[in-house]
Order: C-alpha cells, then sequence, then structure tokens
C-alpha cells in the first residue's frame, strides 16, 4: 500500500506536467517576420567631388515605434495583424531602408543615421506618421497607407518634407498587406528623392 505522502508527491509532479504542457502548447499563429528592401536606382549618378554626407534622422508617432505590422480601423483601433512582425521597430527599420535607398543613388558621399549634420554635411530628419493597413467595418484591409513629414537642411537652408502613398491590398493575406507596405514605401522614398533633387542644389545633386 503506497503511503498519502507518495500519493501526493506523485500527484504534484503530474499536475506539474499538465501545466507544463499547457504553457507550452499555444494557440497564436507562429511569429512571421517580414524584410523590407531598398529601392534600387536604376541609373545612379557618379558622387561628384563636391558631393555631401547626409545625415538621416527618423522617428515616428506614438504608436507607429514597434515591430509589429499593424492596421487602422473604423474607430481609430491600431492592431497587430496577427502575429506578424517587421525585423526591427519601424523607426530602426525605415533608417536601414532609406538610407540604402539614398545610398544607391550615387549622389551622396557618404548616407549615415544621426541625429545632426557633419561640418559641411546636410541633415534629413523625418517622423513617420503613417505605416499601417486600412481596415474596413467588416475587418477587410483594402489598402495601406504610408505618411513621412519632416524637413532637410541643405546649404545653410531647411526645406519641409511631406511623403505620402496610399497602395491597394490585392488580396486578404498577409503576403498581400506586406506587399502593399513596400510598394507605399517606395513611393514616398521616389518622392524623397525627387525633392531633395528640386531644392538642394549643390554638392553631388543635379
Amino acid at each position: 500500500m503506497k503511503r498519502p505522502t507518495t500519493r501526493l508527491a506523485l500527484l504534484a509532479i503530474l499536475l506539474l506536467t499538465q501545466s507544463c504542457g499547457g504553457i507550452l502548447t499555444s494557440d497564436q499563429p507562429a511569429r512571421q517576420t517580414y524584410l523590407l528592401t531598398p529601392l534600387t536606382t536604376s541609373s545612379p549618378a557618379a558622387a561628384g567631388d563636391n558631393a555631401v554626407e547626409l545625415a538621416l534622422d527618423v522617428a515616428s508617432i506614438p504608436g507607429l515605434d514597434t515591430d509589429r505590422i499593424l492596421t487602422l480601423g473604423t474607430d481609430a483601433r491600431l492592431q497587430p495583424v496577427s502575429n506578424a512582425r517587421w525585423t526591427d521597430h519601424l523607426p530602426e527599420v525605415l533608417t536601414s531602408v532609406i538610407q540604402r535607398s539614398l545610398e544607391s543613388t550615387g549622389r551622396f558621399s557618404s548616407v549615415h543615421g544621426s541625429d545632426h549634420a557633419s561640418e559641411g554635411g546636410w541633415l534629413l530628419q523625418l517622423e513617420v506618421r503613417e505605416f499601417f493597413g486600412i481596415q474596413d467595418a467588416a475587418g477587410t484591409t483594402s489598402s495601406v497607407r504610408v505618411g513621412l513629414a519632416g524637413n532637410i537642411e541643405c546649404s545653410g537652408n531647411r526645406y519641409p518634407m511631406g511623403l505620402d502613398d496610399a497602395q491597394p491590398v490585392t488580396a486578404q493575406r498577409l503576403a498581400s498587406v506586406v506587399a502593399a507596405h513596400q510598394a507605399g514605401l517606395d513611393g514616398v522614398t521616389r518622392e524623397l528623392i525627387d525633392r531633395i533633387g528640386q531644392v538642394c542644389q549643390t554638392g553631388g545633386l543635379p
């Protein structure tokens, strides 16, 4: 006959085993991480002898400083999409992507992340104000909006930047939502490059 203490010990082990099994089993979908890529200029210009260094500083409004992929509902709620994430928090991701996009133009001696310009260099400061899918009342994500705002300091002057793009989501799949984010980012990046070319007329820019 087993002693009561032995029975209690066996019962405790059984309960602990069941408890651990519940912790290790999750109904949440597996984490999925998505990569945003830079815009590559098809015919990059050669940096001239007077090409300048560009410092890039990217921040975000509250709510967007996250690695989660987000949607905005009709009730103004920001909601994460499943367990889908970017490779880092959004300001860090966009700093890296935009930096490489600007480098690919060949118009700068260097592009680096910083909140201040080097001597004789330029400073581009951007704030992410929109970077999410748009959901209707039925929970369908119909489009993605990307919006950046800020300014560039070049040649002793400061010029405002307002960059916006919207892209349709072609299918109700996560891959389509991510593709729309990428297309929107490409759109504002093209607009950014054009805007810099318009207002900053010295150094390696035309």
